[in-house]
């Protein structure tokens, strides 16, 4: 078990979080990461995007991000279709409608979601082969593989709550072999992000991955002949539940995602001048990383994971979209980065056995942080614990905004510094 460090004094130094939402990264400048230096650190903002997708009659809002978890907020009723904000409609591709020339040897295997109450499967031109699984809000998850079975590409499509209402279907997970990109969304109710959102919508929607259409109705188990998962609900139901009173420690959901850290230890530097060298804001960041060390949680769960994160310090270096050796936190454009509509993106790399050896984490430099959860601003340390699930293999929950893991956050809130039940499951689930 680990202490969790919150005294870190001067020498401290902040970090950025990174969640990428878009199925088209660009890769950073290969920009040298260089020698330590301690100070303190500054804030600022970041863009966001928006995909095309199906359109599930009836499908619910997510709830509205809660400022608190004893105050829960109340989910609005599902809008009807054209409430939703959905992309421009468009032929799906051939590569997933069109019979293929070949069948694949091996069927691709779900990624991250066992609570996924329906899949659909196809084939794939070449012998590929493809496999959604439909998510409880009305989101889902697309996987795709070559004929061998292995993973090429697969993304995760949420409903984000638009600032023009409705909800709008937007990347928030994208997986390759060797890297996975997470991006958390802001609030629509704060003014900065919901005009970020807006700028680049059409590029997120642009960026989604259309879904394996459904071969036959909906039933009580998963179509293709893929069982309905234990705890999952039942087939047909969409939107995520509200968070209600008792639902942080109630509800179980966690994803698994990409690989674990296999020495259950990881090191990273903050890069201090980024964050205008405040240490308070560096401890922040460095508490939403030992938040997950100590299973810091109000649910009485007690902490029985062996994982440990160390803090080496500043950093003159930035965050990579391809591995360098070090593991980064910092603030910056996220729109060059391949997150252009987040908050903030996280980074995970894998090594060829699928462990996890480096993960990158940016603050988006365009929105306002705080250190209090202050109204209008986004709490430095709930982000950072978001951030630091992905960096430690958790995917988003988007069952509750009670979890952590939710992929949306609200402006002035707190509550993710707090792990909730399905989080700490979560973590126990990932280092057993």
């Amino acid at each position: 078990m680990c202490l969790r460090a919150r005294a870190l004094g001067a020498a401290l130094g902040i970090g950025l979080t990174v969640v990428a939402a878009v199925a088209s990264s660009p890769a950073v400048a290969a920009a040298s990461r260089s020698a330590v230096t301690a100070a303190p650190i500054a804030s600022r903002t970041a863009p966001a995007v928006s995909p095309a997708a199906p359109s599930p009659a009836g499908i619910a809002l997510p709830p509205a991000p809660i400022a608190s978890r004893t105050a829960p907020a109340v989910s609005p009723a599902a809008p009807s279709p054209a409430a939703i904000a959905l992309p421009p409609a468009a032929t799906a591709p051939s590569a997933v409608t069109a019979a293929p020339s070949a069948t694949a040897t091996s069927p691709c295997a779900g990624v991250g979601q066992p609570g996924a109450p329906r899949v659909a499967r196809a084939a794939r031109p070449g012998g590929g082969s493809e496999l959604t699984q439909y998510l409880a809000d009305g989101g889902y998850r697309v996987s795709r593989c070559d004929r061998s079975g292995r993973l090429q590409v697969s993304e995760t499509v949420s409903p984000i709550r638009d600032p023009d209402g409705g909800v709008t279907l937007v990347p928030t997970e994208t997986q390759t072999p060797t890297v996975q990109v997470s991006a958390l969304y802001g609030d629509p109710s704060e003014p900065g992000w919901a005009a970020d959102f807006r700028a680049h919508r059409a590029a997120l929607r642009a960026a989604v991955l259309p879904p394996t259409a459904p071969a036959t109705s909906l039933a009580s188990v998963g179509l293709a002949g893929d069982p309905l998962l234990p705890g999952a609900p039942a087939a047909g139901s969409a939107g995520a539940a509200p968070a209600v009173a008792g639902d942080a420690c109630t509800n179980a959901q966690y994803t698994l995602w990409m690989g674990a850290w296999a020495s259950r230890n990881y090191d990273y530097r903050i890069n201090r001048s980024s964050f205008n060298y405040n240490d308070t804001t560096v401890a922040s960041i460095v508490d939403g990383h030992t938040n997950w060390d100590t299973t810091s949680n109000s649910c009485g769960l007690n902490d029985i994971t062996n994982l440990t994160s160390h803090y080496l310090g500043s950093t003159s270096a930035g965050i990579h979209t391809v591995p360098d050796g070090q593991s980064i936190t910092d603030k910056g454009n996220l729109d060059n980065v391949g997150c252009a509509g987040a908050l903030a993106c996280t980074w995970l790399f894998t090594d060829a056995s699928g462990n996890a050896t480096e993960t990158d984490q940016r603050f988006n430099e365009d929105f306002s942080f705080s250190n209090v959860g202050a109204a209008g601003a986004y709490d430095y340390e709930s982000v950072a614990t978001h951030e630091s699930g992905h960096s430690i293999g958790l995917g988003h929950a988007d069952s509750s905004n009670a979890l952590t893991m939710y992929p949306s956050i609200a402006a002035g809130s707190t509550t993710a510094r707090t792990l909730a039940k399905g989080d700490v499951m979560g973590l126990r689930a990932r280092y057993p």
